[in-house]
């Protein structure tokens, strides 16, 4: 489904903006940053135009779109009746309007609306906004037989039925909610955790707590989280549950609002999502899955200020919070605040210290620091939590044993890396990085050599797993047969410093000595780590036989002083 008309369509049918003397530069400023996602800029930009131009229309648009994506709906409703007071017809506007009826339940205000073809143009979410709209004026029974309607159309069949169940909630007819999430079931429709605690609401409101404890224990026996334990214990309880989720006709709409945000969240439609996930979050404060969405897009925007703050207003006690403070975490690591994301992902490991992903999120990070002995611990405290047994423990072991290999403990790291493979045999990853580290220490060639074949069978555009067996081939002495394998690589991965670095070594060895010297030119253009930059140097400056000589001499006088 497809609910928004493209910005060239609107202009279109509006017509090309005029712009009072001196307002275009504004207006223009205004369009590029809602293009770079720069929500704040774009409401600024825009309000000044509005502010010497009450009538143009395109700024009033995008004006109202702008505070919407920011979960405005108060602030834009001005702009939205200026919008329409000019004769114009805007789903933006159209929802501002609607957004504000029903948050002060003027529900009939909502329905002349709607009889004035002012909804947002789609036949199917319009008539749930309808019915919706009749269930808050109290006319369940108009509501209700709107939904049966739909409900008989085939496409819509699913959403109908979930929206018919929670109008039965709402308006108090438990029974007949229940036989209508229980169809859905039937029908065979994904069935999300919010149905199924909307649906246990239904039954707990009803008296239906021996049912409701036989739906719990089937969905989620094996689960456990601030919210599933209150609810079973308010189902032990023979007690409603309060808050409830879906209790008013505003809670209902957010529904309609959040499924239209996933469905455009899918199509990368940043701006129109978040405008419906903050649509969802205004009429239903509660609502903490369109909170998670809002945050989401922020950060997919790139607007991390915001995304943080999205992310911190969901609460301790929801079941969201650990994906929460993860997105939280990721945010703050990429605006730069590497500290302030560590210390959200201590917190987490703290306050859910059975929380896998929060352990192995701070492991990850890290070890993407360098401090790895600490990223270590993290990852021995995840592990300690699964049976090292299971499948999915693979990756814990391979992150580990990266860890341990850039901390200088080979043994431990070798042990890492041949636990993930007896868990995921023949992974080309793990095989790549245990075969190249076994090419670096010079231990069991033959057997990196054939590792890093099979990874490269498994992968074979791969530039990192064609380096390697190049690599391995050059440690061998077979620079012949190494040549054309980093010669690949260097096409895969032409600003790699150390791809580059290798093809300069192999060329050295097969006697293409001035081409050598290029690929290490081109290895120090691409920033390589301060101790492969002083050894391309130093190649540079009198030779690889000679820099090989002195690294031999290095290892003998160590060896030397050791005995």
């Amino acid at each position: 489904m497809r609910f928004i008309l493209g910005f060239a369509c609107i202009v279109s049918m509006l017509g090309a903006p005029s712009f009072a003397e001196g307002l275009a530069g504004s207006y223009l400023a205004g369009r590029q940053a809602s293009l770079d996602g720069r929500l704040d800029a774009s409401v600024q930009y825009f309000s000044k135009v509005v502010a010497q131009d009450s009538a143009n229309i395109m700024a009033l648009e995008q004006l109202i779109l702008a505070q919407g994506a920011l979960g405005r709906f108060e602030q834009a409703l001005p702009a939205a009746q200026a919008f329409t007071n000019q004769g114009a017809n805007g789903q933006w506007a159209n929802l501002v309007v609607i957004a504000n009826a029903a948050k002060s339940q003027n529900y009939s205000a909502l329905s002349r609306l709607l009889q004035e073809q002012r909804g947002i143009g789609h036949p199917l979410i319009d008539d749930l906004i309808e019915a919706w709209s009749l269930a808050g004026s109290g006319d369940y029974e108009a509501a209700i037989a709107k939904l049966k309607a739909l409900s008989e159309q085939d496409q819509e069949r699913g959403l109908a039925n979930y929206h018919l169940a929670l109008i039965y909630k709402v308006s108090g007819d438990y029974q007949a909610a229940d036989d209508r999430f229980d169809a859905l079931s039937k029908d065979g429709a994904q069935v999300t955790r919010r149905a199924i605690l909307i649906r246990l609401e239904a039954l707990m409101q009803g008296g239906q707590f021996d049912q409701a404890d036989t739906i719990f224990d089937s969905f989620f026996t094996k689960q456990s989280d601030p919210e599933l334990d209150r609810l079973k214990a308010d189902i032990a309880a023979k007690r409603s549950p309060k808050p409830l989720l879906m209790k008013t006709a505003e809670d209902g709409l957010a529904e309609v609002f959040f499924a239209v945000a996933q469905i455009l969240n899918q199509e990368q439609k940043d701006e129109y999502s978040l405008f419906h996930a903050q649509l969802a979050q205004f009429l239903s404060a509660k609502y903490t899955p369109a909170a998670l969405l809002s945050a989401e897009i922020l950060v997919a925007m790139r607007q991390y200020d915001l995304a943080i703050e999205a992310y911190r207003a969901i609460a301790p006690a929801s079941a969201l919070f650990p994906l929460a403070e993860l997105g939280r975490a990721d945010a703050l690591r990429d605006s730069g605040e590497t500290e302030a994301a560590i210390e959200v992902l201590r917190g987490l490991s703290r306050s859910h210290d059975k929380l896998v992903p929060a352990h192995q999120a701070l492991g990850n990070l890290l070890r993407n620091q360098e401090r790895y002995d600490e990223a270590v611990m993290a990852y021995t405290a995840a592990l300690n939590l699964l049976n090292p047994s299971m499948t999915n423990a693979w990756r814990l072991f391979y992150a580990r044993g990266m860890a341990n290999e850039r901390m200088g403990d080979w043994p431990a790291a070798e042990q890492d890396f041949r636990q993930a493979l007896a868990l995921q045999p023949d992974h080309p990853q793990v095989l790549n990085y245990l075969g190249y580290s076994l090419v670096e220490k010079r231990q069991k060639l033959d057997e990196a050599l054939a590792m890093i074949q099979t990874a490269v069978d498994k992968q074979p555009e791969s530039g990192y797993i064609v380096d390697s067996l190049g690599w391995v081939f050059y440690r061998l002495g077979r620079f012949e047969e190494a040549l054309p394998h980093l010669e690949k690589a260097a096409e895969l991965m032409p600003i790699d410093p150390i791809v580059n670095d290798h093809l300069g070594d192999v060329f050295w060895e097969v006697g293409r000595k001035r081409e050598a010297v290029f690929q290490w030119r081109r290895a120090l253009s691409f920033d390589p780590e301060e101790a492969d930059r002083k050894r391309i140097l130093r190649k540079l400056e009198v030779g690889l036989e000679r820099v090989l000589e002195e690294e031999a001499e290095a290892l003998v006088s160590t060896a030397n002083q050791d005995g």
